[in-house]
């Protein structure tokens, strides 16, 4: 059995694992741990959309955005500022809160994930480049309860389906 049939047999027993972890360990990029999840846990389309999904994501509210890094873990939770394209970039402005400089040619895949993770149902999307590394994730919010945001739940779905 190989590397990536191991890793979907482990998945499909455990699919809330850190998923950063797995790929280290198997030496494969996040794109293929991700892909090794149960096939009903993830769709991808392409990195192109990175733009008008953040645009959309802009109305979503409250959403956590996380870059994962093998020395940090570092959270920002609020709103999507409405970014625009220019110079090769999607410039999230502000002068508080999340803002930055992204580049989208870089983006070669966009994976939404649902499964497991630490006993509770999770959501998010993956923003991964050509050489399948996550660039960063978009956590959807929850609701005063500490479920997953209906209305958010419902927009990214319908993203996804439409691409």
């Amino acid at each position: 059995m190989n590397n990536t049939q191991q890793l979907r047999e482990r998945l499909s027993k455990n699919p809330g694992v850190v998923l950063e972890g797995l790929a280290l360990s198997s030496a494969l990029p996040m794109s293929a741990v991700i892909e090794s999840l149960p096939v009903e846990m993830w769709q991808r389309i392409a990195g192109s959309q990175m733009a008008q999904l953040l645009l959309e994501m802009a109305g979503w509210g409250d959403v956590t955005v996380i870059m994962h890094s093998a020395d940090v873990i570092m959270e920002f939770t609020g709103p999507i500022p409405l970014g625009e394209l220019s110079h090769g970039f999607f410039n999230l402005p502000g002068p508080s809160g999340l803002h930055g400089h992204l580049r989208v040619d870089h983006c070669g895949a966009i994976y939404a994930i649902e499964r497991p993770f630490m006993g509770r149902a999770t959501a998010s999307v993956l923003f991964t480049n050509h050489d399948g590394g996550v660039m960063f994730k978009v956590f959807l919010g929850r609701d005063s309860n500490g479920h997953l945001s209906a209305e958010q739940l419902l927009a990214l779905k319908r993203f996804f389906t439409q691409k």
